[in-house]
């Protein structure tokens, strides 16, 4: 989901270790590919298209969109 012309809202696969979350994967095919009976759930980061990457002062993932979006408007903005 666009938010303006620089940032984006994107969809993250994290892996469930233990009960505890593990490493945060973009593409779900390559976490399948690394962690093929790995247990999974979805979040949402804020995406900074003009350089690349989740900026430093956002979090890694977020429960929902909506909580994405209030990371955006706490952190970039």
């Amino acid at each position: 989901m666009k938010i303006n012309g620089r940032y984006e809202i994107r969809v993250v696969v994290i892996e469930i270790q233990n009960g505890t979350t593990g490493a945060v994967y973009n593409n779900f095919e390559e976490f399948k590919k690394e962690h093929p009976f790995s247990s999974y759930q979805f979040g949402f980061v804020v995406f900074d298209t003009e350089y690349g990457y989740v900026p430093d002062d956002c979090n890694d993932w977020n429960d929902s969109p909506e909580e994405a979006m209030m990371d955006f408007m706490d952190n970039c903005q």
